[in-house]
């Protein structure tokens, strides 16, 4: 049940990204165009622009902008939904963000988490078998009121209960079982209760929608945690628990507290601090990294005081580091978690620690990698290196002096001589490293990729019927074979291009390259000969390339067998190539 297309378009066309983005920025009109300074990045000269005629908005600095629509999923930390929703308000155009995402055979498997998550809490909270579950969680401090906000409920001990609940209400086993609710005898097939004699604890995604569940034992039955496994709607790569509920604190507040237990989190949000989420285990995927970058640029590592919690916090922190984000860390007495720190100390000395004492993730690290090297010399030498390479990705210099000053302290050592051992600092890259090269810079190859391109990004007939031609074999630039896969989609949809329109089927790294496509000039009658010869040309030049490959290869024979006459001659094959295809 995706937001349609006429919709999208209504949406695009009565909405004036200008107006849009001076509601967040002071814009200046220059020329036909507007210009601001960029509220993505701290800069001092105006480099973000935004075009009334093409309906974007673009950062010449650190890329960023679009559509109206990927302007303010950017700037608000939105999904598309989202911020269809906000945009289609002022227009009384009504978008479902909660169903206009999801496809519908996923809508089928959240709506019997749904059910389940009722009738689990409903038999923890109103029965005989859900006292001793409720008692435990209100003995280890857990509010009713949590409870009960949270949906947090109890699967009993029986083996059929869910699968007998989900027939009763016409769902079938095999799409329970996909659900991650049932699993499965992989003798007779079975099917049975994946949780079973656990309390259940509902994890929502992004969108606020409840996909699966972290399921405690009570009895002391391992494991301790179970999980629903991978599904359709449950990957771990793209979820952290309580997000939903926290995203608009992060945004607030500018820094995610990152923890490991969502009984943890729970415990947290009956406190002030609420702009937290837990991973879904210590390894973080792209995609999770991704989501982190566009929440906040900083993140506060708050995991457990124990000697895991302290290596996972140094698995995680050196990631995110390497990322370019800033990281800092929340460091929790040795042998203990968030959960038992309020228990211990009580609420208001949680708030007072998590606003007073928070460390910069390379003085954690400092101490931990002194402490480690002891009295040993060599290992005391190997740590320091390793944090003076750290040091290279601290890009803000005030940062970077203060950490050389703490670093040099703990390790007793002359910060000038520490400063001296940093690399120099790493400039973090995009997927598309090259956002859109320059004319006098493009090889013949590129140039003719660049015009092919660009012809099919306004000729919705010629693309439909070159696709299947455009491989990457013949597009070998990255960004320009994305976006023609990208084109082809739109173009499935629209009969015309529409710049703005299009960005919504490309990834946004790609966005400054489609506009300086865009900006580009092609004569009007393009003709099927014309693309012809272009094709032709990249294909004569890939076999050049293939020619040359071989020749190198022969020429190195040559040489290592000293026959000057075929070296010669390989030679100035070799340079004729050259001149012809200008390679």
């Amino acid at each position: 049940m995706r937001i349609p297309e006429e919709t999208i378009a209504k949406i695009k066309d009565e909405t004036d990204i200008t107006e849009l983005v001076a509601s967040y920025i002071k814009l200046e009109r220059r020329g036909r165009n507007y210009v601001g300074l960029c509220p993505f990045h701290d800069e001092k000269t105006p480099s973000f622009s935004v075009s009334p005629d093409k309906q974007i908005a673009h950062c010449f600095g650190c890329k960023k902008g679009g559509n109206v629509f990927q302007f303010l999923m950017e700037i608000e930390n939105m999904s598309f939904a989202e911020a269809a929703a906000k945009l289609g308000e002022p227009l009384n155009i009504k978008i479902d963000t909660e169903t206009s995402s999801v496809k519908e055979s996923d809508m089928t498997l959240i709506r019997m988490h749904d059910y389940m998550t009722d009738l689990y809490h409903h038999l923890l909270m109103n029965t005989s078998e859900g006292e001793k579950p409720l008692q435990y969680l209100l003995d280890r401090g857990f509010s009713t009121e949590l409870i009960r906000s949270e949906k947090i409920g109890f699967a009993p001990n029986m083996s059929y209960f869910a699968k007998n609940a989900l027939l009763e209400q016409g769902y079938n086993e095999e799409t329970a079982y996909q659900a991650g609710l049932l699993s499965r005898n992989e003798e007779n097939f079975s099917y049975y209760d994946r949780f079973v004699g656990r309390i259940m604890i509902p994890i929502k995604n992004h969108q606020g929608h409840r996909v699966g569940y972290t399921a405690r034992s009570i009895d002391g039955s391992e494991p301790k945690y179970l999980n629903t496994p991978e599904t359709e709607i449950f990957k771990k790569r793209e979820l952290f628990f309580n997000l939903n509920d926290a995203r608009k604190h992060i945004r607030k507040l500018d820094n995610i507290i990152l923890m490991e237990g969502h009984l943890d989190v729970l415990k947290v949000k009956m406190t002030k601090v609420q702009h937290i989420v837990a991973t879904m285990g210590t390894e973080l995927s792209q995609e999770n990294l991704n989501l982190l970058e566009r929440l906040s640029s900083n993140v506060t590592i708050m995991f457990d005081g124990d000697s895991a919690g302290q290596n996972a916090t140094l698995k995680v922190g050196d990631t995110l580091l390497k990322r370019g984000m800033n990281v800092y860390v929340q460091k929790i007495p040795k042998k203990m978690d968030p959960d038992e720190y309020i228990e211990t100390y009580g609420k208001e000395k949680f708030e007072q620690f998590i606003a007073d004492e928070q460390q910069h993730y390379l003085h954690f690290k400092a101490e931990v990698l002194r402490h480690e090297s002891k009295e040993n010399d060599m290992k005391f030498t190997q740590n320091l290196t390793l944090l003076a390479n750290d040091l290279k990705y601290i890009t803000d210099s005030l940062t970077a002096e203060r950490l050389v000053a703490t670093i040099s302290s703990i390790f007793g050592v002359n910060k000038h001589a520490l400063s001296g051992q940093i690399p120099a600092p790493v400039r973090q890259k995009s997927d598309y490293a090259v956002p859109g090269p320059v004319e006098q810079q493009l090889s013949l190859r590129q140039k003719k990729e660049r015009y092919v391109t660009r012809i099919m990004m306004t000729n919705r007939e010629f693309l439909l019927e070159y696709r299947g031609t455009l491989d990457a074999n013949v597009l070998t630039y990255g960004p320009y074979y994305d976006i023609i896969r990208g084109l082809c989609a739109y173009f499935e949809v629209h009969t015309v291009f529409d710049l703005s329109l299009a960005l919504n089927y490309l990834d946004p790294a790609l966005t400054d390259t489609l506009i300086e496509l865009d900006g580009m000039s092609i004569h009007e009658d393009v003709s099927h000969s014309e693309i012809n010869d272009y094709l032709e040309d990249l294909s004569g030049i890939r076999n050049s390339e293939n020619k040359k490959q071989e020749l190198n290869r022969r020429l190195e024979i040559a040489e290592r067998e000293n026959d000057i006459e075929l070296q010669i001659k390989l030679t100035q094959e070799l340079i004729e190539l050259n001149r012809i295809y200008k390679m």
